[in-house]
């Protein structure tokens, strides 16, 4: 094989790197303009054209919110928190503010006022913390308004309130005349039922 052939051959494997780096970056730009669609943009809900809607949730606590958080509306994932902060309100006294931006202000605008309920909540599973609205209301619009938020339910005082009344009805059940045994047991079986879920709950992530 003379210089030539040589130089020929160096020359076409050169090429062929080249092309083969010029086809992976192309295809690095593509699969990421993919994942983009598949998983941005729905969770952003963009909508060329459409204007977001921006207000800010007053609350005692944070319980867990942050900055990424998502918000939905009637479960829908509508939205997301985009700061937490903490700030005095005159005659209020120091608040948490989640400023929060629901995408879509074409479609979600109409139904979210300042009387509707926004409410902090845990979704999926570990528990991420969400605000759920749930729209309505006759109250003003919601773009650039204060709005007061609720706390996350707490769960552990509805069984424990619970547990009060079964033990007070078993309690009245026991001064009475002999009646249906099966109350009873159902009663003492609720109890347990409360003290395995109360257990269970306290596991959960916080």
């Amino acid at each position: 094989m003379n210089r030539s052939t040589a130089g020929t051959d160096a020359k076409r494997a050169s090429a062929r790197r080249g092309h083969f780096w010029i086809g992976l970056v192309v295809g690095a730009i593509v699969a990421a303009a993919l994942l983009f669609s598949i998983y941005y943009v729905p969770r952003k809900g963009l909508s060329f054209g459409r204007e977001p809607i921006a207000f800010t949730v007053v609350l005692d606590e944070a319980n867990g919110l942050r900055a990424g958080s998502p918000v939905l509306v009637s479960g829908v994932e509508a939205g997301e928190v985009q700061a937490v902060e903490i700030r005095e309100i005159p005659s209020r006294g120091w608040k948490v503010l989640a400023q929060v931006e629901v995408f879509d202000g074409q479609r979600f605008g109409p139904m979210l006022k300042t009387d509707s309920v926004y409410q902090v909540g845990k979704a999926g599973l570990l528990g991420e913390s969400t605000v759920a609205i749930v729209p309505g209301g006759q109250g003003p619009a919601i773009a650039g308004q204060l709005v007061d938020g609720r706390p996350p339910t707490d769960f552990t005082r509805i069984l424990d309130d619970l547990a009060v009344v079964s033990r007070r009805v078993a309690d009245f059940m026991d001064g009475r005349e002999p009646g249906d045994p099966n109350l009873r047991r159902s009663l003492i079986d609720l109890q347990a039922t409360i003290r395995n879920i109360r257990d269970f709950s306290e596991k959960l992530p916080k």
